[in-house]
């Protein structure tokens, strides 16, 4: 099977989200083909949880660091994304060989991401839930849906679903920053959680990661990347979500979108049948 490979240059965190939702409503239309895209944040930012409350991190030291803060389209705990490589995939959940459950669908597409990490050496897998889940950091969370190296938590994953349908976007640092991490989320527990970085004992560049999980989800998940664009379709859909949505107050702190945003993708022909679908519901395990 032929999946679409989009390499994204960085972007503001309002951006990357309205592209990620925009990819899912353009393969809930059946008008693009499982897609996985990677990208970068520029600035750095701080992406809340669907249901998180925006008080769960220090608004303040983000302005000071000069971080962006968006609300993601799925659940979880805040990440603050710097030095790292983000993925986003959209698929039918019913191509998983385990089920379209969530759980199924992490572990299939969980495979290629281990896969990924063998290619550089690093022997990676799911790590077993945990009940005391701090309510802020998503990597200081240890549940079922995360890949641990070690021991410790290599990078965190979400879902956002609508109908059969899935997006899952996660991140794996490939740096840390210890002192921006204890300014915006207060004390937390470095022996959790690991980077790349400290996992090589050296630097990766973004590039040669991106090759890495590239390869490794061919042949974990038996397909092949075609490289693509995201279509002009899908473009002028993010800039609506962008403006209605992620890109709002609104939206950030109250999760509320703007009510003319519906309106707006009702009128693009090519995703109605995603709009008059079940809602989309956010959903994670980090």
């Amino acid at each position: 099977m032929v999946w679409r490979l989009v390499y994204s240059p960085a972007m503001q965190g309002s951006w990357n989200m309205a592209i990620d939702e925009a990819m899912l409503l353009a393969h809930v239309a059946h008008l693009t083909p499982p897609t996985l895209r990677l990208y970068r944040w520029q600035p750095p930012s701080v992406s809340l949880g669907l249901l998180q409350p925006y008080e769960a991190i220090n608004i303040k030291a983000c302005r000071l660091l000069g971080f962006d803060i968006v609300r993601r389209p799925s659940g979880g705990g805040a990440v603050l994304h710097q030095h790292e490589i983000t993925y986003a995939i959209v698929v039918d959940g019913r191509l998983c060989p385990y089920g379209s459950s969530v759980m199924a669908t992490y572990r299939w597409l969980a495979a290629g991401l281990i896969a990924g990490l063998e290619e550089l050496g690093l022997n990676a897998s799911l790590l077993h839930p945990s009940s005391n889940l701090p309510a802020n950091f998503c990597f200081a969370r240890l549940t079922g849906a995360d890949l641990s190296v070690n021991g410790r938590k290599l990078g965190g994953s979400a879902q956002a679903r609508r109908r059969n349908f899935l997006l899952q976007h996660g991140s794996i640092p490939l740096r840390l920053e210890k002192d921006a991490i204890k300014q915006i989320f207060g004390d937390v527990d470095f022996e959790q959680f690991t980077c790349i970085e400290w996992m090589l004992k050296g630097s990766l560049p973004f590039e040669d990661f991106a090759q890495a999980l590239v390869r490794g989800f061919e042949k974990a998940l038996s397909i092949n990347f075609e490289v693509g664009n995201l279509t002009d379709e899908e473009m002028q859909l993010a800039a609506s979500l962008v403006e209605l949505k992620y890109g709002t107050e609104a939206w950030t702190k109250e999760r509320k979108a703007n009510p003319k945003l519906t309106t707006q993708i009702v009128e693009k022909s090519f995703v109605s049948r995603a709009i008059h679908g079940s809602k989309a519901n956010g959903r994670s395990k980090s």
